[in-house]
């Protein structure tokens, strides 16, 4: 993919280069699911107003300004390379989107905004983690790594949730593949009266999540 500037997510032609990281089909899949769950929790309302932490490519935020209806979509990235390609991407899709650069959730607390829907793809490899070379590599390590146990940047967004999230909202997010156990400890500790649910892959692995503010 970053020989050729291009990848496929959702069956649109993103550019990547090696300021961002390449789109992987779990993620493909938790855009999917949040589809079927804005249809079902949002049906028929005006300017829905969602959120891409973490864009990257900007494969997440474009991809549901493209699908849903009425929508206004807010992209925030740190990576200044990123927020460029998410930027180019926007333009080449023609997705009239917003797109911030700052560290994490910053411009969105500082900008006091709130959303209907948040999907966050944050690192999540632990620090120490052993990783493929090519990936290592090539890939920028600010989009990888989370922590002691990867989970640093959930902690973080878990803590604000209710600021960010408007009644009957949710957040979305992906996680590694051995992390659900951890994940799951610290959903119930944070949110003791809110609905979660954990779905598996196309590979039968946990690797999402879903929290429902009521």
């Amino acid at each position: 993919q970053y020989i050729l500037n291009k990848t496929f997510f959702f069956n649109y032609p993103f550019y990547v280069d090696e300021g961002c990281f390449i789109p992987r089909p779990e993620t493909e899949q938790l855009v999917e699911e949040t589809i079927y769950r804005i249809d079902e929790l949002f049906e028929g309302k005006q300017n829905l107003k969602i959120a891409d932490v973490c864009c990257g490519s900007g494969c997440i935020g474009i991809t549901l300004k493209k699908e849903i209806e009425n929508c206004s979509v807010y992209m925030c990235e740190l990576s200044a390379d990123a927020v460029n390609i998410t930027k180019k991407n926007a333009k080449l899709l023609d997705a009239d989107v917003t797109v911030d650069c700052g560290d994490f959730i910053t411009p969105i607390l500082e900008k006091k905004l709130t959303f209907d829907v948040l999907l966050c793809n944050p690192p999540y490899i632990k620090n120490d983690e052993k990783l493929n070379e090519m990936v290592v590599d090539h890939e920028p390590n600010m989009a990888l790594f989370g922590g002691v146990d990867g989970l640093d940047f959930y902690r973080i967004i878990f803590k604000h949730f209710d600021e960010i999230i408007v009644n009957k909202g949710f957040m979305g997010f992906e996680f590694g593949y051995d992390q659900k156990e951890l994940l799951e400890n610290l959903v119930k500790e944070t949110f003791p009266n809110y609905k979660y649910e954990f779905l598996k892959d196309y590979n039968k692995l946990y690797r999402m999540l879903f929290i429902y503010k009521d």
